[in-house]
């Protein structure tokens, strides 16, 4: 195999992986949704039939509005992870490894041809 096909293929495995884990952020950004909005119906519940100490209901009010903080945390961190997915997918058409390969190759060699033959190492 050559090192442009493994390039490419290098590519081509880092596009789906990029794609797979797109995918599961989006997945777990509606789960976390959907588990917030849960939580903040609980709370409602709760809130209206009366919360007092006997029943416990301020306790679980409390544990579900850190639930929901939580939750809301994780959204965020979900939005911007998702936000640089799309920007890399967006950008994929730039991925180009071969040309990269070629960028540094023609940079190393201009840094060769400036040394003194001395120094360098082949």
């Amino acid at each position: 195999m050559t090192e442009q096909a493994k390039d490419q293929d290098g590519a081509a495995v880092l596009k789906r992986q990029v794609h797979y884990t797109s995918d599961l952020l989006r997945s777990l950004q509606e789960s976390i949704h959907r588990l917030r909005n849960e939580a903040e119906e609980l709370r409602e519940q709760l809130e209206t039939t009366g919360a007092d100490e006997v029943t416990g209901a301020k306790t679980q009010i409390r544990k579900l509005e850190e639930l929901i903080r939580d939750c809301q945390k994780v959204e965020k961190v979900i939005a911007e992870q998702s936000t640089e997915f799309a920007r890399m997918l967006k950008s994929e058409h730039e991925l180009d490894l071969v040309a990269a390969r070629a960028a540094v190759e023609s940079g190393l060699s201009r840094l060769r041809t400036a040394l003194a033959p001395e120094l360098v190492l082949e």
